[in-house]
């Protein structure tokens, strides 16, 4: 047994918080936040120290942006239990999300070297090494956590298109298009993958074929990926294919979008 759950088995021994805690983490994987919240704190009136509730309380307030409250009850976690490995990614996630990147980067490095086998921790600490311009350090990264994925047997489309991303921006073509097609065969009705292909396909001048893999990004739903960034994409691909008729067709549609 790992020593996160051996962790679990003796809070849930000892502590008189923990029946309650249970409570609030099946409300919130219900998405009955109110009720969670009212859980999860009677769960810490009943014992102020009880890690996972702590730890649950911070996820759930960045949940709904209260990073104040996120960042209060993560150090409260961690000052009880300082290698407790998912209050520290989380500690990372709070300074992420709030674009402090310098102070995300020692958080997830103690993460990652509290278990270095979480593919989040290592994805996350090179989405933070980008940021702060380290590229070589961010695609070791990239690849480690897809690695890790496949050794746990759970690869990730998502996961993969960070670093199509990144090496589409260092001008390294063949490869950022190899990640992207990786992230396809993952999962082929990913909307970013698909327009992620169209990307460096325009630049590597096939234009046709980032044309095909445009509009097929626009038909799949989901994604972070927009209309418009899709609509934009495909009118220079259409245009350098030199079908304007259809160019301009996305040219309408955009202004559609952007005058609503």
């Amino acid at each position: 047994m790992t020593l996160a759950w051996l962790a679990f088995v003796a809070w849930s021994a000892v502590s008189p918080g923990y029946s309650s805690y249970e409570k609030a983490n099946r409300l919130f994987v219900a998405q009955r936040f109110q009720e969670a919240f009212t859980a999860v704190d009677e769960a810490l009136r009943l014992d102020p120290k009880l890690v996972p509730a702590l730890t649950l309380k911070a996820k759930m307030a960045m949940a709904v942006n209260r990073f104040d409250v996120a960042r209060q009850s993560l150090e409260q976690a961690l000052a009880v239990d300082p290698r407790a490995q998912y209050a520290e990614f989380l500690y990372g996630m709070e300074a992420f999300l709030t674009n402090e990147m310098q102070q995300a980067l020692p958080r997830f490095r103690k993460a990652r070297e509290l278990n270095p086998a979480d593919a989040r921790a290592a994805l996350y600490l090179g989405l933070t090494c980008e940021s702060l311009g380290q590229t070589d350090e961010a695609l070791t990264l990239y690849r480690e956590a897809a690695r890790l994925e496949r050794v746990a047997g759970k690869p990730q489309s998502d996961t993969l298109l960070p670093g199509a991303r990144l090496l589409l921006l260092l001008g390294r073509l063949e490869e950022s298009e190899g990640w992207s097609r990786q992230a396809l065969a993952l999962d082929p009705k990913s909307r970013d993958a698909q327009f992620e292909l169209a990307r460096v396909l325009l630049r590597r001048g096939q234009a046709g074929q980032a044309a095909a893999a445009g509009e097929e990004a626009l038909r799949l739903a989901g994604g972070t990926v927009t209309d418009a960034q899709i609509h934009y994409l495909l009118i220079r691909a259409w245009q350098q294919d030199g079908k304007a008729e259809r160019a301009e067709h996305h040219a309408q549609a955009l202004r559609a979008l952007e005058a609503r």
